[in-house]
């Protein structure tokens, strides 16, 4: 048994993945300590982790303190957190001992908080994974995108958060990658290998690419309300961009002749009085057990968000892609890319068109199969996710624990 310090201050997408990781890490003997933001506190329940809050709403408060427009105002947002989540947390763990920590790569200050606590790290990694070179890379293309006035006044502000937290802390901001990446001695990431950009490039002895990290969908009942003597469109924008009312009464306007049963996620911040007419053929929900239905689902209508996808490849599912923000049209161009499923945009599309890209889809499913397919048998897994990621992290403590007998 070790004591394992879990950091993640990271919305659902950056949470769901570990919620299932923590429950295996504790039933195999872990003590887990995980901070989380008080808003999503709830999802760690039944995982055996000791939970503690973070402040949600001044965390997010100076994430936003800079335009979110580019890139590089997120990573000094991102920056700016480390005001809020390193004194809390090294004060409430300054008479512990934990023998690793675990931390999200993106929202946690992973990489400053190992330093101050001199302790190894794993980094949780919801998306795709970033080496300096493909970041290097990405940050110089988004430069051609950006006005070289507001790259400056980044940068300005970037030096005088880096010299702020060194001096404050006692710690070394290296670079942009560093606070982005939070990259740790070990990296875990919940991406198919072959869904993984360029995979050949990272170390494998320090990365692992471990899949879909979800727990076997168990049935709720939900299923008994769908007709499913016909094939099930599943449509869902995900949890944070979802109030898109003019995509959603396309789609009612598109498929209302389409002979499918067709399932729609709104969320709860959606009113179903703020859309048109929904057609008989639709049926729609503010929560669905997403997992569990695309089990019986021909065609998903996504956002694109990492886990969304995960789950898709995961039950075999081809998908049309709507990108809303974050890395989602990334991941769209790679569902395009790979040939499982298209990318279009929600706003250019007109309720013609997407009629006959879903019929077509709808058609020709088994051609997108056949390359999800393809790309599970890049790096063939015959457990779940969460379970090889597990593994991972206990051999990566395991070496530890033998390196640490040598050097005594």
């Amino acid at each position: 048994m070790a004591n394992v310090l879990f950091i993640n201050s990271g919305s659902p997408g950056h949470l769901n993945p570990t919620v299932a990781l923590c429950k295996e890490l504790v039933e195999r003997g872990e003590n887990v300590v995980y901070y989380i933001c008080d808003q999503f506190k709830d999802k760690l329940d039944d995982t055996g982790v000791e939970v503690r809050t973070l402040p949600t709403e001044e965390i997010m408060a100076r994430f936003r303190s800079y335009d979110e427009h580019h890139l590089f105002n997120v990573i000094n947002g991102l920056l700016k957190t480390a005001d809020v989540i390193l004194p809390q947390i090294l004060a409430e763990t300054k008479d512990e001992h934990y023998d690793y920590m675990i931390h999200d790569s993106m929202f946690s200050c992973g990489y400053l908080i190992a330093q101050k606590l001199n302790i190894p790290a794993v980094s949780s990694i919801s998306s795709f994974a970033h080496s300096k070179e493909s970041f290097k890379y990405f940050l110089e293309k988004l430069t051609q995108t950006v006005d070289v006035n507001e790259i400056t006044q980044a940068d300005e502000t970037f030096d005088e958060l880096k010299a702020h937290i060194e001096n404050t802390y006692d710690v070394e901001v290296a670079s942009r990658f560093e606070v982005m990446n939070n990259p740790g001695d070990f990296n875990i990431c919940y991406v198919m290998k072959g869904f993984q950009m360029d995979y050949q490039q990272f170390d494998a002895q320090r990365y692992t690419f471990a899949g879909p990290s979800v727990l076997q969908p168990q049935p709720s009942g939900f299923m008994e309300e769908i007709d499913q003597s016909r094939p099930i469109v599943y449509i869902s924008l995900g949890t944070v961009f979802n109030e898109n009312i003019a995509f959603f009464n396309k789609c009612f306007k598109a498929l209302a002749d389409v002979d499918a049963s067709i399932v729609v996620s709104i969320g709860t911040t959606n009113d179903l009085s703020d859309f048109d007419d929904v057609p008989d053929n639709f049926v729609i929900k503010e929560y669905v057990p997403q997992t569990e239905l695309l089990q019986y689902t021909s065609l998903f209508l996504t956002h694109a968000g990492m886990n969304s996808a995960n789950e898709a490849m995961m039950m075999n599912v081809p998908m049309l892609a709507f990108p809303q923000s974050a890395d989602q049209p990334v991941v769209a161009q790679r569902i395009a890319n790979l040939n499982i499923g298209h990318h279009i945009n929600a706003e250019a599309i007109t309720p013609e068109q997407l009629n006959c890209a879903v019929l077509d889809m709808l058609t020709n499913k088994t051609y997108y199969q056949r390359h999800i397919n393809k790309l599970k048998r890049v790096q063939q897994l015959d457990k779940p996710g969460y379970k090889y990621a597990a593994e991972q992290i206990l051999n990566f403590r395991n070496n530890l624990s033998v390196k640490s007998n040598i050097s005594t």
